[in-house]
């Protein structure tokens, strides 16, 4: 069994670099091309008629044939002492009008900011660089004359994921979660009122703000909780800029806290554990190298302009793109999960600023966070399986990192990342959005079932009402002799078969159990 492609590429540069999901093989046992599993990673095997050229440059073509662009693993070849530059060029100089020849040409002088001893093509097509077919793009890109090369990558040298056009993205990049939003909303008919939406959406702000804190295992005071709310609640008001983002990591740290820039140390995010005799740290990822924020961040926010100017890529797409290539960059100090999940809400605000609604999703993620630390390993086992560092314990833990694994970095693959988005804002629609509301028009009923058989001042009927939510629609025991303090005898079985009715109405059509839901509303 002959590897190639990538494979190939990285046993012969000693790149060590991780296994992609999909390796190529030639395999003279099998007569057609076929996949088949290998441990929890697939393998494609094509048969011994497919003709196996012993040459690097030639495995690069392959590689691009069957695996597509990776730009992580050009990035790594093109900067590795075993590439020859001059046999490099002197094989693309053989086929210089060659489609993939022309791709590997460019992209080397796109990645390395070096360029090839060939002379500028003089004619032929132009040709794209990322094939529509297998990659979202950009719809028109800039031409490279000197290759004649479209450049339609969605981000920058500094700066450029990748999101490939699976079968499932491509479906899920039809659904607009708004629509799908509003008419989950309209499914409630005529529970639905302008004024539940208007409080709903209100308190979402609040959940939304604390379920992204929760997250982060934080309990900040009041004061930053407020200043994160009203950032949530003012998403898309502003230029997604490093201005915008560092003040964004301002108004939720503490204030003794506020920086004027981005980050100047090594960063990693982990846990202390204490165990008998001493305290160890447990590190899970490793922020990039300090000295590559500036110009990483840069190229960020160039390609979230690239996606508002092109407008052609799913809203939902371009932010998972933005939101998790900040979480992974970590451009600051403190705060960075936060901003990561504020960015959602405000690119999609950017791209569709005529919903007046926010969807939770923060709350969806904190119901499944072994899904979003399974999505975020995904980059981050990878660059912590290839990254050399150490924690100086004489100084304070200072991380010190001895290799320089830039590229791991610069191109990601957000494939997955695009599923998990979705996945989560469909939960958070069906179960946090919906189930607010109907807590909500469920506390409403049962409040106004009380305050019409009798006058209780607003704080303590708000307080009947909880308990007797929380009682599955009847006055608990224990809380029976408070309530009736307020409530004639005879007139509170009313009360509790009314909200009894009105509680079963709501799990029966909606299937939402609202005492389950019940918690101290604002």
């Amino acid at each position: 069994m002959q590897p190639i492609g990538y494979s190939y590429l990285n046993r012969y540069y000693k790149l060590l670099l991780p296994k992609l999901g999909l390796e190529v093989y030639i395999d003279n046992t099998v007569d057609t091309e076929c996949i088949r599993n290998y441990g929890s990673f697939k393998r494609k095997l094509l048969p011994r008629s497919r003709k196996f050229i012993d040459c690097p440059y030639e495995q690069m073509i392959s590689a691009i044939k069957y695996q597509g662009i990776r730009l992580h693993y050009f990035s790594a070849i093109f900067n590795n002492s075993l590439l020859k530059k001059a046999d490099f060029s002197a094989f693309l100089a053989k086929k210089p009008n060659s489609k993939y020849n022309r791709v590997l040409w460019f992209l080397y002088e796109w990645l390395t900011n070096s360029k090839l001893d060939l002379p500028d093509l003089k004619s032929g097509n132009y040709i794209q660089l990322f094939e529509e077919k297998y990659y979202y793009t950009l719809k028109n890109g800039n031409k490279n004359k000197r290759t004649r090369v479209i450049n339609n990558a969605i981000g920058t040298q500094a700066f450029c994921p990748t999101v490939r056009k699976t079968l499932e993205v491509k479906n899920l990049a039809k659904i607009d979660v708004y629509d799908t939003a509003w008419a989950k909303m309209q499914t409630l008919g005529d529970f639905l009122s302008s004024d539940v939406i208007g409080r709903s959406i209100n308190y979402l702000y609040t959940k939304e703000t604390k379920s992204s804190t929760e997250i982060e295992h934080e309990k900040p005071d009041k004061k930053k909780m407020q200043r994160f709310l009203n950032a949530i609640k003012n998403a898309g008001l502003f230029e997604l800029t490093k201005e915008k983002i560092i003040d964004l990591q301002n108004q939720i740290v503490e204030d003794k806290a506020r920086v004027t820039d981005y980050r100047t140390s090594e960063i990693y995010v982990g846990s202390t554990i204490q165990r008998l005799n001493f305290i160890d740290e447990d590190v899970h990822y490793v922020g990039v190298l300090a000295k590559y924020v500036p110009e990483m961040m840069e190229g960020l926010l160039s390609t979230h302009d690239n996606l508002m100017l092109d407008g052609r890529v799913p809203p939902l797409i371009h932010a998972a793109i933005i939101s998790f290539g900040e979480v992974y960059i970590h451009p600051m100090d403190d705060g960075n999960g936060r901003i990561h999940r504020y960015l959602i809400h405000d690119v999609m605000k950017q791209r569709e600023p005529e919903h007046k609604f926010i969807i939770p999703i923060s709350a969806a993620i904190l119901k499944n966070t072994a899904k979003y630390d399974a999505v975020l390993e995904s980059i981050s086992k990878p660059v912590m399986a290839m990254l050399e560092w150490e924690l100086d314990t004489e100084n304070n833990n200072r991380l010190i990192i001895h290799n320089d694994i830039d590229y791991m970095y610069r191109y990601p693959d957000y494939t997955e990342h695009v599923k998990f988005t979705y996945e989560m804002m469909n939960s958070a629609i069906s179960d946090e959005l919906i189930s607010e509301i109907c807590l909500l028009i469920a506390f409403d009923r049962i409040k106004r079932y009380i305050n019409d058989i009798a006058d209780i001042p607003n704080n303590k009927l708000d307080k009947i009402t909880s308990i007797i939510i929380n009682a599955g629609g009847k006055a608990s025991k224990q809380k029976r002799a408070f309530i009736e303090k307020h409530i004639e005898h005879d007139c509170l079985p009313e009360v509790e078969a009314k909200s009894t009715q009105l509680l079963k109405e709501i799990k029966d059509r909606f299937n939402i159990d609202i005492k389950s839901l019940m918690r101290k509303l604002p």
